[in-house]
């Protein structure tokens, strides 16, 4: 049975204590206003996560840290593609990048996605127990008091820094000399970088650090007068690891969006892939592959027609949901009377996305199956005929 709130009500370090304490197996699930993140347990303690972030992926920080260009990391990507392993897995074989490099790389990526969920005031999050994902990835055995700790201790920093410095899109720049000797490696590594030119991003990229030392460092100096803080400038700069081509880019968040058993995600990239992409043979016959699978999925997952679904929250929380058009035309025909055939007679649309609207509802926590199946005939819908 899914768990499911709003971070409003219950905020995310009291999430990760809960799971921690129940040492809990399975895949937490948090819906965000731009993104979503996915972190998998095992036992209570964190073995990896996702996110639909451009600046949380494994990429970012290959082409990021000057590891790859981005045409490396695009041949890897089909490589991965093709030969069905973990890129980190790829990168060691090939001999890009050692066991311990791969291992802190993840790590990182693994910190800065929980790290940034800790400033999150809203988002609405799921619990699904022991659901594991379908693909294989970096596991890792990291503690949740790791990041409870590490996490409350930059979130309060995080909002002091945010009052001088309103983004990572800003330049430093120097405007009078310190001493050098006084400075951490790390300091050093960051003032080395200042240039008037390069945004604090930047900066961590090439120091192959995280944002929040370049953050604290660059805070500190402008208290002391030592930096100053130029506008950022426009337009930005490509995410790094985001550039391949587009479409290719949909395929491969749909099928990691599969691999996390999030198929309705997966879907809806798909016809966002068609409607985007209607010439590009190549990219409508890897979206009719992928849809093949999510409906072999869906067989998977399918609900007996003749099961009666009725709402498992309150009104009051319903509203609070963020849902898109389809899932509140969906919703609002789920009475605790009607079928499943009945409800997929009675909305429009593709009848596998109105299916995987239904089982991620359900997921959720949103819905539930009636107990008992006495079902209320209506008006114009025939009740399916026991077999």
């Amino acid at each position: 049975m899914a768990v499911s709130g709003n971070l409003r009500t219950m905020p995310f370090p009291d999430l990760m204590e809960w799971i921690s304490m129940g040492r809990k197996t399975g895949t937490l699930v948090i819906k965000g206003q731009r993104y979503t993140k996915k972190i998998l347990f095992q036992k209570g303690t964190v073995s990896a996560v996702t996110s639909n972030n451009p600046r949380e992926h494994l990429g970012y920080y290959l082409v990021g840290w000057g590891i790859l260009s981005e045409e490396e990391l695009e041949q890897l990507l089909d490589q991965q593609k093709e030969h069905h392993v973990m890129l980190g897995e790829l990168l060691v074989t090939t001999g890009r990048l050692t066991r311990t490099q791969v291992d802190h790389m993840v790590r990182v990526k693994t910190e800065e996605t929980i790290y940034d969920l800790m400033l999150w005031q809203e988002g609405e999050f799921f619990f699904l127990d022991d659901v594991q994902p379908r693909r294989d990835f970096k596991e890792l055995d990291l503690p949740v008091n790791h990041f409870i700790f590490e996490g409350a201790r930059q979130s309060d920093e995080r909002r002091r820094i945010a009052e001088l410095i309103p983004d990572s899109d800003h330049i430093p720049k120097v405007c009078r000399s310190l001493d050098e000797t006084q400075l951490t490696p790390t300091g050093l590594a960051v003032l080395q970088q200042v240039n008037g030119a390069r945004s604090i991003e930047e900066i961590a990229l090439r120091c192959h650090v995280p944002e929040f030392p370049v953050l604290a460092f660059v805070y500190q100096g402008m208290q002391n007068g030592v930096f100053e803080l130029l506008p950022p400038v426009r337009p930005a700069r490509r995410v790094p690891g985001f550039q391949r081509s587009s479409w290719r880019d949909r395929i491969l968040q749909a099928e990691n969006s599969m691999a996390l058993g999030d198929t309705l995600d997966a879907y809806r990239k798909v016809v966002e892939l068609r409607e985007r992409y209607p010439n590009v043979t190549a990219a409508l016959e890897a979206a009719d592959a992928l849809e093949q699978e999510i409906a072999r999925e869906a067989d998977k997952l399918q609900i007996p027609p003749s099961t009666v679904l009725e709402l498992a929250l309150a009104p009051k929380d319903i509203v609070q949901l963020k849902c898109a058009p389809e899932e509140g035309f969906v919703l609002s025909r789920i009475n605790g009377m009607y079928t499943v055939a009945q409800i997929l007679a009675l909305v429009p649309g593709a009848r596998l996305y109105n299916q995987l609207i239904i089982h991620n509802l359900l997921q959720r926590g949103v819905i539930k199956l009636r107990e008992s199946q006495q079902v209320v005939k209506h008006p114009g819908i025939r009740r399916p005929r026991q077999s």
